[in-house]
């Protein structure tokens, strides 16, 4: 691989693997006046003190709170993926093997946040967060680095 490919492969792959590890751990997806919903936790914060809570009083289903821990553990492995193949690549290595557990990865995260995404209950004044956003562009850097390393020309032996 060329280096400026491989740079800019590197690049992507690390902005994927923050994005997603933001979008799980620190990234409301949703809203509600003082409340972050996320993947696996809410916080509320009133006059300055901030306290951690479960999905449970949303009134989701056990789908969609089952569908936020998987979502939560498929963007961790996913970046946990993502900086693998950014070594593989600083390294001078291929990366093709590393390329293909992040285009699985990816799928995974895809459909885990498809159906914490579409099984969200109704819950009134609900607004779209930052941790939607990181998942989305992680899932797009991620997909891109891949398959900017699975098309690359292989060396000549």
């Amino acid at each position: 691989m060329a280096l400026p490919r491989r740079l800019a492969t590197i690049v992507l792959a690390i902005i994927a693997a923050g994005c997603f590890a933001l979008a799980v751990q620190g990234g409301y997806w949703w809203r509600i006046g003082e409340i972050g919903v996320g993947p696996v936790s809410t916080q509320r914060c009133f006059d300055g003190r901030c306290e951690a809570g479960t999905l449970a009083w949303a009134g989701g289903s056990e789908v969609w709170e089952r569908a936020g821990i998987a979502t939560w553990a498929a963007g961790m492995v996913s970046a946990l993926v993502l900086v693998a193949l950014a070594g593989a690549l600083a390294a001078r290595r291929g990366g093709k093997l590393a390329a293909s557990v992040v285009m699985i990865a990816t799928a995974t995260a895809v459909v885990a946040g498809g159906v914490f995404v579409t099984q969200r209950p109704g819950v009134p004044g609900l607004e779209v967060a930052r941790g939607t956003w990181f998942y989305g562009i992680a899932t797009l850097a991620a997909i891109t680095a891949a398959i900017s390393t699975l098309r690359a020309p292989q060396p000549q032996a």
